[in-house]
């Protein structure tokens, strides 16, 4: 552990450089931006125009073989540079070229995302360009990644502390994993989302031939770590009478899609609709849903579920510190032995209206404190002026850390 890390509040650094005019910051490591794929891929379309309007520079460098332009979005300046295709090399390969790129850009700080690119952060930090990385989940146990790539992904884990100024953990338990298993310091900011845009409509629901209130729904890319085809199992071993709607797909050929899809041609029961790409009509269906169920098992904070909490939906979670963490003291969780999943839904059905409405209330109440946009656009923003500022290791204490 670094003993000669920057500590300081929230707040004091960022607003000092606020007054004194913005940051040119530099981004990579996500495909680009607008995206609705999931993680930090929505979250930085959401993060960077607001940190554009507060009077920023941003500069997103988006990956080549998507659908992204070298022109403005939002405020935030776009180039398209190239990554080999393919699941194992197109983050690395973008992440080589896009960290070079951000250093002749000269950016007063650059922000990266994904801790595969950890070894990148070295080229900024050690040649004056203070680098502050987001490590997000914990992608050395993600299902999805042969050996080699999570060995990629741990060892990326272990330099991080030495090749970035500052890193960030989406969430307390994950910073526990960091400091645990790394001996490295973290600030703690999750994610955020934003509904504001959104009102409830059935529309999207009817238009799938689903009823209102009449299904299990369950969304997520489709890897081995997010459980949705152990999910569709359990549900259809059980005597659960509603459709259970699988929403998702995988950026690769995913037996967890094969297997969920052999599940729909036997039970009709379920149903594997795919990918939504209309935000708002995703929101329709995670709401009007009788339980969104959230099978995550790695990671810190995730952005749908913190989507879900904030359009009101009624949710059963895989039970890990991270669920936990993220829906508070009254999380309902569930275990995949057998009988604890189809308990815990059976009995979230059977609730009383006066009492889903309440838990709905209440979650999206949490949402909207806890994982307040303009909190966690302010955090980030501070501890991008504090990294630029210092450009020593540089940590902030926040209002989600342990013990805060």
């Amino acid at each position: 552990m670094d003993r000669a890390a920057h500590t300081i509040a929230v707040g004091s650094l960022g607003r000092m450089h606020r007054e004194h005019g913005g940051l040119d910051i530099g981004v990579y490591g996500a495909r680009g931006v607008p995206s609705t794929y999931s993680g930090y891929e929505t979250f930085l379309t959401l993060l960077l125009p607001e940190l554009a309007r507060r009077g920023d520079r941003v500069t997103m460098y988006c990956r080549s073989g998507e659908e992204f332009t070298s022109t403005s979005w939002r405020g935030v300046r776009r180039k398209v540079l190239p990554a080999v295709p393919g699941k194992n090399f197109s983050t690395l390969s973008h992440g080589l070229v896009a960290s070079l790129a951000a250093r002749v850009a000269r950016h007063d700080v650059v922000l990266v995302v994904n801790v595969a690119n950890a070894p990148y952060c070295a080229i900024g930090r050690y040649t004056g360009q203070p680098t502050v990385l987001n490590v997000d989940g914990q992608e050395w146990l993600r299902g999805k990644w042969g050996k080699a790539a999570r060995t990629v992904f741990h060892r990326s884990a272990r330099v991080a502390r030495r090749t970035a100024n500052a890193l960030i953990a989406d969430g307390a338990a994950m910073a526990d994993v960091y400091r645990d298993e790394f001996d490295s310091d973290t600030t703690v900011i999750p994610y955020c989302v934003t509904t504001d845009d959104w009102r409830p409509d059935e529309k999207p629901v009817r238009n799938l031939g689903l009823e209102p209130g009449g299904y299990v729904l369950i969304a997520g890319r489709h890897n081995p770590e997010n459980n949705i085809d152990a999910i569709a199992r359990e549900y259809a071993a059980s005597d659960l009478p509603m459709p259970l709607v699988v929403l998702g797909t995988a950026n690769y050929d995913s037996p967890v899609t094969a297997a969920i899809a052999e599940l729909a041609r036997t039970d009709e029961r379920v149903r594997l609709i795919g990918h939504v790409g209309d935000r708002n009509a995703f929101f329709d269906l995670v709401h009007h849903a009788a339980v969104y169920v959230h099978g995550h098992s790695v990671g810190g904070t995730n952005p749908s579920l913190v989507e879900a909490m904030g359009v009101g939906a009624r949710i059963a979670a895989f039970d890990t510190p991270f669920s936990r963490e993220t829906l508070g003291p009254d999380a309902t969780c569930f275990e995949l032995d057998g009988h604890s999943f189809a308990e815990t839904i059976g009995r979230v059905i059977s609730d009383e209206p006066s009492v889903d409405a309440k838990v709905r209330a209440e979650a999206a109440a949490r949402a909207r404190e806890v994982f307040s946009v303009d909190a966690v656009v302010t955090a980030y923003r501070d501890l991008l002026a504090a990294t630029a500022a210092s450009r020593r290791t540089t940590v902030l204490r926040t209002r989600w850390a342990s013990g805060s």
